[in-house]
């Protein structure tokens, strides 16, 4: 259904018309077309589009070529990997029609396609013929934020609810316009797990994927804003959500520890953000924390407010704060401005900068190496 939708709303933002002795129509495209060399082709078709350009995950916009039959294409080679995209279309920014491969974004119909450039079984998010967990799903109503929202929970291989020894968990954020699903669909979670699982580099361990929003409305098509007061409202009410609501259900449905040795926190861009928070600021409740290129600027800006309590004693607490983000990121310049925050505190952690953007191609590959760390 979400793809017909899809379709849909892209031929009415672009004012298409298909007369029906036209050459071409929408199911005649192939977008994206994946050549074993790695060359891609993506495709759209608008005849009557006067520009339309091929967004990536750098955001630089890549001009496409219209043909006699009115499909706009653009073709490179591209390393193994898995690239998010939209096109913008007479200023229109849409998802490609013709491909089913998307990230959902929050409260909308329209999300990111998603062009897979498949690589060597070495790389973590290939999928291998290995034993697979499962992907769950829960609903609940949040009594503190006051909405319907929904967790996703990956369980490893085998899970057994009446092991004798409790699963740890790994408490997973998504990022800002990113739903519960996102770490999934574009950072293939359950696939790098199931693989360093198999390969004896990750402990089996649950993870859970929680919804990023403590202030929902501010993303209501039509109504919502995102303020510097509805960010300080999105912080203040996901992290007691997350403590008082999310990790006792999830220590209820599921078999796992239920002390820190057992939980570990870690996220991408907001989510990173909030790890940190969640980390830091609650040493007594998990023992690692990590953070992907940490939105920093969605706390408060004063790091001894966004922290009140933070000292060198949380290295006695903390096995391991991991932070790391891409030299080419934008949020480069105010994460090193935390980092040496945490270090005129005498905090320990390590850090790391790394080639890339903001994207998960540098994030899926920060999973990889995080997650062999946690559970010693």
């Amino acid at each position: 259904m979400r793809y017909f939708i899809i379709m849909i709303m892209c031929f009415a933002l672009t004012g298409v018309i298909v007369q029906k002795a036209s050459a071409q129509t929408q199911k005649d495209i192939q977008s994206p077309q994946v050549e074993s060399n790695g060359s891609v082709t993506f495709r759209f078709l608008a005849p009557n589009a006067l520009k339309v350009l091929l967004i990536m995950d750098d955001s630089k916009p890549r001009p496409m070529t219209k043909d006699t039959g009115g499909v706009w294409s653009y073709t490179a080679t591209f390393a193994p990997d898995i690239y998010r995209y939209t096109f913008s279309v007479d200023g229109n920014i849409l998802p490609d029609p013709n491909n089913p491969y998307i990230k959902p974004l929050f409260r909308r119909a329209l999300g990111q396609s998603l062009a897979h450039v498949p690589g060597p079984s070495t790389l973590s998010w290939e999928l291998n013929d290995v034993p697979h967990g499962v992907m769950s799903q829960h609903f609940f109503k949040s009594k503190l934020i006051g909405d319907d929202r929904d967790i996703r929970v990956y369980t490893p291989p085998g899970y057994d609810p009446k092991r004798k020894e409790p699963y740890p968990v790994l408490y997973l954020f998504h990022g800002l316009t990113d739903e519960t699903s996102a770490w999934v669909t574009a950072g293939r979670e359950n696939i790098i797990m199931d693989n360093l699982i198999a390969q004896g580099k990750a402990k089996p361990m649950i993870i859970i994927n929680t919804l990023g929003y403590g202030a929902p409305e501010m993303f209501t098509p039509g109504t919502g804003q995102r303020t510097k007061e509805a960010y300080q409202k999105n912080e203040a009410l996901f992290i007691p959500a997350l403590l008082n609501e999310v990790i006792p259900m999830v220590e209820k449905l599921y078999n796992v520890g239920k002390s820190k040795k057992y939980r570990a926190v870690a996220g991408l861009s907001m989510g990173g953000g909030q790890s940190l928070d969640a980390g830091l600021n609650h040493a007594d409740v998990f023992d690692y924390v990590g953070s992907f290129s940490p939105a920093v600027i969605l706390l408060d800006p004063d790091y001894n407010k966004a922290f009140p309590n933070l000292n060198e004693s949380v290295n006695k607490k903390l096995k391991l704060v991991w932070i790391a983000i891409g030299k080419d990121d934008y949020l480069v310049p105010s994460d090193r401005k935390f980092i040496d925050w945490l270090k005129s505190k005498h905090i320990a952690f390590e850090y790391k900068e790394t080639e890339g953007v903001h994207s998960y191609q540098v994030w899926r590959r920060y999973l990889t190496e995080f997650v062999p760390l946690l559970f010693k």
